[in-house]
């Protein structure tokens, strides 16, 4: 992936920091408004910051980063969960990547308050983006990520669903 490790805490931090704000406004302009940017900046980190590249790259096998993943373990231990151009931090990153649209999508759209409505949209949102790079030349359609930005949302709406909905 190539991002520093710290952009993982920047992102925690700006995820916890936006939950809080969802969890004490009810003001829909306010949560429009950071759904908004939260859509624009994940569409910089997986879209814009990438370079174009000639060759289109795939990777149809959902457990290729697991295996890979195994076999750094197998290597280094735990040591391969702390680099972060390894397959741990972007198994991380792009599950922490989608856990806001599950917990800010309920908040603005109450149609949206059925936990696999929201999978699906993750989903979706997820295969758009995934979809993007193919076409653009942009990164790397995986699969995986479909599986992980699928289940950070999912993970959002759990959080949701427990601490956030309205009673």
């Amino acid at each position: 992936m190539g991002f520093p490790f710290y952009v993982v805490y920047i992102v925690a931090v700006f995820i916890a920091a936006l939950a809080v704000v969802v969890s004490v406004t009810e003001n829909r302009h306010i949560l429009g408004t950071l759904f908004m940017f939260y859509v624009i900046a994940v569409l910089i980190i997986t879209l814009f910051v990438r370079t174009y590249d000639m060759e289109v790259k795939t990777i149809l096998d959902p457990f290729m980063k697991y295996r890979a993943l195994a076999k750094d373990f197998s290597k280094s231990g735990w040591k391969c969960f702390l680099n972060h151009n390894g397959f741990a931090s972007e198994i991380f990153l792009n599950i922490l990547l989608f856990v806001p649209l599950g917990f800010l999508v309920p908040k603005l759209q109450e149609n949206f308050q059925k936990g696999w409505k929201m999978l699906l949209l993750g989903l979706a949102f997820s295969l758009f983006i995934e979809l993007s790079q193919l076409v653009l030349h942009m990164g790397c359609f995986d699969i995986s990520d479909l599986v992980h930005n699928t289940l950070g949302s999912g993970i959002g709406y759990a959080v949701w669903h427990k601490w956030m909905r309205e009673e």
